[in-house]
């Protein structure tokens, strides 16, 4: 019979990251509720990219995401995607990708957060749960330590019709006939304690009554975001208004008039906090 290894305090372990401790990107994300704008590193140059970061910091956002369903070559496109959004903004930059079996959640050197979604919709345990041991199995070998960017757990729900993102991760989207579905999670929420909750829809909308079910249920300290086809001021000023902590947009600021929709959607601030 094999014998288990005895492990004692001289014994050799990887140092994983701590993810029950907030840092400081959830805590500005939580000081500071608004619109939040997302950019695809791999559809926006990152010219352009440079030239939103510097404005999204002129208008004082919280932070800016860098996310994207597919990605190919992502450390070699990443890095210097980063490094080069980092050199004109102060503000956060945090990850937004998908998992891959076999390797986890991508990171990079120089992003300060990334969201570890743990897609609670889905078929599929990889991306419920899975993604994550597989991920702290991965980044001790990826970047030094004192790199790793801070993670933000993110219990993560689709609404709508999303076949795209069922066949990618196995997702169903939430059956919003009734409250039944949606207090299942908002338990699973409460109970693992996730930082953040995450509700998108790729083809339509999140519904608002959504929104304020969710920000009922969920802890003081839990942030509330909301994404998809978030295109107007006055949907951000809604979903604000429904107890939403953050609104994020992407394909709003995809054409070359992107400066003034910003303007209008930036401008867009919650009249009171949670």
């Amino acid at each position: 019979m094999n014998a288990l290894p005895r492990l004692d305090h001289h014994t050799g372990l990887p140092a994983a990251p701590p993810l029950w401790r907030p840092g400081r990107v959830l805590a500005r994300l939580r000081a500071h509720p608004g619109p939040v704008h997302i950019i695809d590193p791999f559809k926006v140059p990152v010219t352009e990219a440079v030239e939103k970061a510097a404005e999204l910091t002129r208008l004082g956002f919280a932070a800016v995401i860098l996310a994207s369903t597919d990605y190919e070559s992502f450390e070699s496109h990443m890095e210097p995607y980063v490094a080069a959004v980092k050199a004109v903004t102060p503000l956060p930059v945090v990850l937004h990708f998908p998992p891959r079996p076999g390797s986890g959640f991508p990171v990079v050197r120089g992003a300060d957060a990334m969201l570890l979604p743990a897609l609670l919709g889905s078929g599929d345990d990889y991306y419920v749960w899975k993604s994550f041991l597989e991920t702290l199995d991965a980044c001790p070998g990826r970047i030094p330590r004192e790199e790793w960017p801070e993670l933000i757990l993110t219990a993560a729900l689709t609404f709508g019709d999303d076949r795209r993102t069922g066949e990618l991760l196995g997702t169903v989207p939430v059956n919003t006939a009734g409250t039944e579905e949606i207090d299942r999670h908002l338990h699973v929420t409460r109970t693992f304690g996730f930082h953040m909750v995450y509700l998108y829809s790729r083809n339509d909308h999140v519904p608002l009554e959504v929104v304020r079910h969710f920000h009922k249920g969920l802890g003081p300290d839990q942030v509330l975001f909301v994404s998809g086809n978030v295109r107007t001021g006055r949907q951000v000023s809604d979903y604000l208004d429904s107890g939403a902590d953050h609104v994020g947009f992407a394909g709003a600021l995809e054409h070359p008039d992107w400066r003034a929709t910003l303007a209008e959607i930036g401008g867009t601030r919650p009249g009171s906090g949670r």
